[in-house]
């Protein structure tokens, strides 16, 4: 079973270490012999369940996971600015009102299509900012789905409860209560 080549090195050492898979000294091998000594461990180790891959429940689940192109590449830096501008340019759209004048845009078919592009980056803050916020206009008829990695629904959703957990709250009990004076 070959891995794709999305995955880099540091993909593949990071499952290694999460599933405690026994591969030793793995950093000592390269992301090609890493991929070859991860596959062939994968045929006779069973893995177990992991909170920070809730997708993978058996190991035939890790195996597919491994053999098409890894969800969200990431991009370059170069890249990855780009796409930040593009997500800054529909936030600056969404907060002037929705209103095409005050932006480079010159029709909402552009601004969508930008969206399409924002929304498979979805792992970069600003851009999910960008697509919550674009989702909230009244003209646009098909809502973009947001592109997250695995690894990043678990780390917002683990911020999520922390979040909540932090928020003070308040308990109210109706029950008589006794007051004596001496």
């Amino acid at each position: 079973m070959p891995i794709h080549k999305s995955f880099t090195k540091k993909d593949l050492l990071e499952i290694v270490s999460t599933f405690d898979i026994p591969i030793e000294d793995p950093k000592s091998y390269n992301k090609i012999n890493l991929g070859i000594e991860l596959s062939n461990q994968l045929e006779i180790f069973e893995l177990d369940y992991h909170h920070d891959f809730p997708d993978f429940y058996e190991t035939i689940d890790l195996q597919r996971y491994l053999l098409n192109e890894k969800s969200n590449e990431k991009l370059n830096y170069k890249e990855k600015g780009d796409m930040i501008q593009k997500a800054k340019k529909i936030i600056n759209y969404c907060r002037n009102g929705y209103m095409l004048s005050f932006t480079e845009y010159f029709s909402i078919d552009e601004i969508y299509e930008d969206g399409i592009i924002v929304a498979n980056h979805c792992d970069i803050p600003t851009c999910r900012r960008a697509i919550d916020e674009f989702n909230k206009d009244p003209k646009v008829r098909n809502k973009l789905e947001k592109k997250i990695s695995p690894k990043m629904k678990k780390i917002l959703e683990q911020k999520k409860i922390n979040k909540e957990s932090l928020q003070p709250k308040m308990k109210v009990e109706n029950k008589p209560v006794c007051i004596m004076f001496d």
